[in-house]
C-alpha cells in the first residue's frame, strides 16, 4: 500500500519495496515521517530520494527477474519442451503484481516531485519502469496465450489419435459383429483361423487407405 499525507506539521510517506523471494514476488512497506523542511525524522533512510531510489531499485531488479522467467518459459514453448503450467500463471502474476507497483510508485512520485522530495530525474526513471511494466505485463499475457495455444495444440492431437484408433477399429468390430452371430452360412464361419486372417487383412487395408487421406 502507498500513502502520503501531512498531519501534525509532519508528511508520512509510505513507500512498497518489491523484491524476488524464493521464486516469487514480495513486498514491503517503508514508512518515511519527514518534518516541514523535508528532513526525515523517522523512518529507515536518511532522505526522501533515498527511499524513492531504493525502491526503484528492488522494482527493476523484479522486473529482469521476471522478464528473465518469461523468456525461459517462452523458449521451452516453442521449442515444445514441458512446461509446468504453475510456472506460467505464477509469471503472469508476478508480471501484474509488478505493474500494479510501478503505477502505485509513479503516482506517489508525482506528488513527491510536486513537492520537492526527489528529482525530476528520478522521476523519470519512475515513468520508464511504468513502461517497462506495461511491456512485461503484455509480455505475460502473449506467454500465457502460446501456452494455451500449445495444450489446445496437443488435446487435438491426441483427438486424432483417439480417432484414428476408433476408425481403425472400424473393419473388426463389423466383421466380428457377423461372425458373432453364429450364423453357418456365413463364409469361413467354421474356420476361425481364416477369420482371423480376415480381420488382419480388413484392418491393414483400412489403416492404408486412412494414412493415403
Amino acid at each position: 500500500m502507498v500513502y502520503i499525507f501531512s498531519e501534525g506539521g509532519y508528511t508520512v510517506i509510505q513507500l512498497p519495496m518489491v523484491y524476488i523471494k524464493d521464486g516469487d514476488v514480495a513486498e514491503e512497506e517503508v514508512e518515511l515521517v519527514v518534518d516541514a523542511s523535508g528532513k526525515v525524522v523517522k523512518g529507515p533512510f536518511a532522505t526522501v530520494q533515498d527511499a524513492y531510489s531504493k525502491a526503484l531499485e528492488s522494482l527493476a531488479k523484479a522486473l529482469q527477474y521476471t522478464e528473465t522467467f518469461l523468456d525461459q518459459l517462452e523458449y521451452k514453448l516453442e521449442m515444445e519442451e514441458k512446461v509446468n503450467p504453475g510456472d506460467v500463471y505464477t509469471a503472469s502474476y508476478m508480471a501484474h503484481f509488478l505493474h500494479y507497483a510501478a503505477l502505485q510508485l509513479y503516482s506517489v512520485g508525482k506528488e513527491l516531485h510536486r513537492r520537492g522530495y526527489i528529482s525530476h530525474r528520478l522521476y523519470g526513471y519512475a515513468r520508464r519502469l511504468l513502461r517497462r511494466a506495461h511491456v512485461v505485463r503484455r509480455y505475460a499475457r502473449d506467454v500465457r496465450l502460446l501456452h494455451a495455444t500449445t495444450v489446445q495444440l496437443s488435446l487435438d492431437t491426441s483427438m486424432k489419435k483417439l480417432t484414428w484408433l476408433g476408425t481403425l477399429a472400424m473393419p473388426a468390430l463389423i466383421i466380428t459383429g457377423f461372425y458373432g452371430m453364429n450364423l453357418d452360412w456365413l463364409p469361413l464361419a467354421d474356420n476361425p483361423p481364416a477369420v482371423f486372417l480376415l480381420l488382419l487383412l480388413a484392418t491393414a487395408v483400412f489403416a492404408y487407405v486412412i494414412n493415403k487421406i
